[in-house]
């Protein structure tokens, strides 16, 4: 099934590279200019993603956002990406985990943009998996070691319960402890974006698997075609 994405507000440089890319890999984009048309369009139609170019026309930002998260909206779990100019920093800032799920800047390369949409989007299904996993972050002083559980997981990614004391973009080694393998799947994780307690009901950190030790991947890969 192809993924539904809805760009609001003036284009960017970056944007309209990545835009080819995305339809090239099964996307629909569709675009609007204005804030208010598109919480109309939002209102009855479902996107997996809402990319907003934040300043746009129509309406402020935070009006949009909450229009998006409302009650009843179709797009209340969708993922939600804000464009920035360099001088609105401030007042995105503090909508970042408060229905916003990433902030990029408006000028940042496309791979950049790229990674966010990918990671929103999820580049590999997830299963509603309980599996214990432990984490460990080296420091100059030491090792931090945090021991949690899975929501769920795929083979490019993790949402972790807890844990929420390692900031984005931190590299995390992980065991992962799962139903019905053995030995436990070692690598490396990083910590992607924190969770929204609001909209998901869960205090973590998503992650984006960067690395397997040895065979894990393919383990984890053939546990999920087993089910």
């Amino acid at each position: 099934m192809a993924h539904e994405l809805l760009v609001v507000g003036a284009g960017t440089p970056a944007l309209r590279q990545v835009t080819p890319v995305l339809r090239q890999a099964g996307c629909n984009v569709h675009r609007l200019d204005r804030a208010d048309a598109a919480v109309e369009l939002l209102q009855g139609t479902r996107f997996d993603i809402v990319v907003a170019h934040h300043p746009f026309e129509g309406m402020a930002l935070d009006d949009f956002v909450a229009a998006v998260r409302s009650e009843g909206s179709p797009c209340r779990d969708s993922g939600v990406l804000v464009l920035v100019d360099a001088a609105a920093f401030d007042e995105v800032g503090p909508l970042l985990r408060q229905g916003v799920n990433r902030i990029v800047a408006a000028d940042a390369p496309c791979d950049k943009m790229l990674d966010a949409i990918a990671d929103l989007l999820g580049t590999a299904p997830r299963r509603s998996m309980r599996a214990v996993v432990q984490l460990e972050l080296w420091l100059a002083q030491g090792v931090r070691r945090q021991l949690t559980v899975t929501e769920n997981l795929s083979a490019t990614g993790m949402l972790v319960r807890g844990a929420t004391e390692f900031p984005v973009g931190s590299h995390l080694r992980f065991e992962l402890l799962v139903p019905g393998l053995a030995p436990p799947i070692l690598g490396e994780v990083e910590v992607a974006r924190h969770t929204d307690h609001l909209r998901e009901r869960l205090e973590g950190f998503g992650g984006r698997i960067v690395s397997f030790v040895g065979d894990g991947q393919a383990r984890l890969q053939s546990l999920f075609a087993s089910r």
